[in-house]
């Protein structure tokens, strides 16, 4: 009877540490591990609208907008999966009418649309170049879904469009790049890309180095780094351009950190690396931008003159 009494109290005792276990773990699923795979499977599933921030216009039409006919141009490429995507082909207030000016090729970053970037643009043309740009595919009046897919084969389109229907020479022509846009710009270099371009120069300014890379900088503790679909493998294409390149980025950017944007340039052949100090992700100064330029036109103006012996 003695050992049935204490095999009953041990029972007994023993019943509460499994019943405060049991309740540690049921709070630790309901509370911990719940949030943690539903807050995974939302931002998988709605990635792509974290990643991308468009604003949509009916219309940005240069004469709707009220803008200068003279100084900028409605552009518009027809894609082949049927998109349309619109944009705008400016040139410099004082274009040289025997030499025709360089162009500079403006992939935008992931948010607003090309309005919002006039007075940049403005800037550029001042700083004696022609531009070009479109928006992305639901970003402004362009039709479409934006995926990196859909955006590496418009960049393709963009590069053509510039060189076939504006008659463009390569050794014309400067991309420039901010954040996606850097991406975007170095899809040209993809590997599946028969035909990777020959600018003049590429120039980019706080671009990161892939997109698992940023996503894992953001958020540590989730696996977003191995959920990314569009990945924008940046590092393994910037090693395929044999143009110069210029990367601008600001040392205290909390967006993409400095410390990516050195190591893509390091991932690179013949880069300048610049840091801006003080700045942040958007605060690359236009008049660092407009300097460089006014270099880089003088390079190109000085690689296309006639040498005297020839005249």
């Amino acid at each position: 009877m003695d050992n049935i009494s204490n095999e009953e109290n041990d029972t007994s005792q023993s019943k509460p540490r499994r019943t405060w276990w049991q309740l540690i773990r049921r709070m630790v699923f309901l509370y911990v591990i719940v949030p943690y795979l539903s807050l995974t499977l939302l931002c998988f599933v709605f990635q792509r609208k974290m990643m991308y921030a468009p604003t949509v216009a009916e219309s940005l039409q240069v004469e709707a907008l009220g803008l200068d006919l003279e100084l900028i141009h409605d552009e518009q490429i027809q894609t082949p999966d049927g998109e349309t995507l619109n944009g705008w082909h400016l040139t410099p207030p004082l274009a040289d009418l025997e030499n025709k000016s360089p162009l500079m090729i403006y992939f935008p970053g992931n948010a607003s649309n090309r309005h919002g970037r006039i007075t940049d643009l403005r800037e550029v043309a001042a700083a004696g170049f022609n531009v070009l740009i479109f928006d992305y595919r639901g970003y402004g009046d362009s039709s479409g879904k934006t995926t990196e897919k859909n955006l590496t084969a418009d960049a393709r389109l963009v590069w053509k469009y510039a060189r076939e229907e504006l008659n463009y020479d390569e050794d014309q022509i400067v991309v420039f790049g901010e954040s996606l846009g850097g991406a975007v710009s170095l899809s040209l270099w993809a590997a599946d890309n028969p035909n990777p371009p020959q600018p003049a120069a590429l120039i980019l300014n706080s671009t990161f180095y892939s997109m698992p890379k940023t996503a894992a900088y953001h958020y540590p503790v989730f696996p977003f780094r191995y959920l990314v679909l569009d990945r924008w493998p940046s590092m393994d294409r910037i090693e395929n351009v044999s143009a110069p390149i210029t990367t601008y980025h600001g040392t205290v950017d909390q967006i993409v950190p400095v410390a990516h944007g050195r190591e893509l340039a390091q991932a690179g052949n013949n880069v300048e690396f610049i840091e801006l100090p003080n700045c942040g992700h958007n605060d690359i100064p236009i008049h660092h931008l407009r300097t460089k330029l006014e270099l880089v036109r003088a390079e190109m103006m000085e690689k296309t003159a006639i040498p005297l012996n020839e005249l």
